[in-house]
């Protein structure tokens, strides 16, 4: 079952039974069982556009969770908090260690899952289509990809990645929440999810290895393409996908070329000129939200602290001085 391409939706619902909680994520096939004792109380924050479903549900009380996704999406839950008392999914007891900051369930999957989860529990997820993963992963990781998604389980990643991937869903729930109305907004939602695949993908196992080194010849090419397409349309906020598909290459032949011939990665080189381009987008922008958003950058805060790294000031500042007292 895909996701309907109705308009973009974002739904904040409340519920103090357990059976309407297992209805409120919107195109899940779940059923949920009480297994402590006491008034049940949950809810679910949910945006989604045509292809992409973010969420945050929270429960009070122990549950078992059973349920199913299409074998066409890839559907990954982080907690945001884990609560009291014990955990497991699809068998598997591990959050109960030590390395419970470093996992994270996967929901996609041809048997379905089991969920038995604590008193307390904050799950943040992402459902997204697996076709342009397939496509924006690199030829090693399309297999670690599919393993991935034809089995519900627990797996592990590196903290410090899986923490990005938790700090983005949030960030960016937090902000559609506020202002619904930048989902309507095509390609920044388009933006968001390509940002979500990449932290996605660094998921998966082997994502850290580092490809050869480009001949110093075609590592200064590729980079002169990239700096060119980008300079041809600088009013589109391009990305890592994005380019590798304009220059036909990898990502990681991509980051290789860059790191060799400028130091940096080639997502810092494009954050720069998003940077850029939401600095000019904050002249006719109704909000610091908005032209943050326009741009690709749904992390409030990291856009700002980026921002007054780069030119010294924050956005809410530049966007006041351009805008006038009138319009405080």
């Amino acid at each position: 079952m895909s996701l309907p391409s109705a308009a973009p939706l974002v739904h904040h619902r409340s519920s103090s039974d357990v059976d309407e909680q297992a209805t409120l994520l919107q195109g899940w096939q779940q059923d949920y069982v009480q297994l402590s004792a006491g008034p049940f109380c949950g809810q679910v924050i949910e945006a989604r556009s045509a292809s992409m479903h973010l969420f945050v549900e929270d429960t009070s009380r122990r549950l078992l969770q059973r349920g199913a996704r299409p074998a066409e999406r890839l559907a990954l839950g982080v907690p945001m908090s884990l609560g009291q008392g014990a955990v497991s999914f699809c068998g598997r007891t591990d959050w109960q260690g030590p390395m419970r900051d470093a996992l994270f369930c996967c929901f996609s999957g041809r048997d379905g899952f089991e969920f038995m989860t604590p008193e307390g529990l904050s799950m943040a997820g992402v459902d997204l289509p697996l076709a342009p993963l397939l496509a924006l992963a690199d030829e090693d990781e399309r297999p670690a990809l599919r393993r991935l998604a034809g089995q519900a389980g627990l797996h592990q990643a590196d903290p410090a990645r899986l923490n990005a991937l938790r700090e983005q869903l949030a960030q960016a729930l937090q902000l559609m929440n506020a202002l619904p109305g930048r989902l309507a907004d095509g390609a920044a939602c388009e933006r968001l999810q390509q940002a979500l695949m990449s932290n996605v993908l660094a998921l998966l196992p082997g994502s850290d290895a580092h490809p050869a080194s480009p001949a110093p010849h075609r590592a200064a090419q590729l980079v002169a393409q990239a700096q060119a397409f980008v300079r041809a349309d600088p009013e589109t906020p391009h990305t890592v996908a994005t380019l590798c598909q304009a220059l036909g290459v990898s990502r990681r032949t991509l980051q290789a070329a860059f790191q060799q011939v400028t130091g940096l990665a080639p997502a810092a080189f494009l954050r720069t000129v998003r940077l850029a381009g939401a600095r000019r987008a904050l002249r006719e922008a109704r909000s610091v939200a908005e032209a943050a958003t326009q741009w690709g950058f749904w992390h409030l805060s990291l856009f700002a602290q980026d921002y007054r790294e780069l030119y010294g000031e924050l956005p809410s500042l530049t966007w006041r001085r351009l805008h006038g007292p009138a319009l405080h």
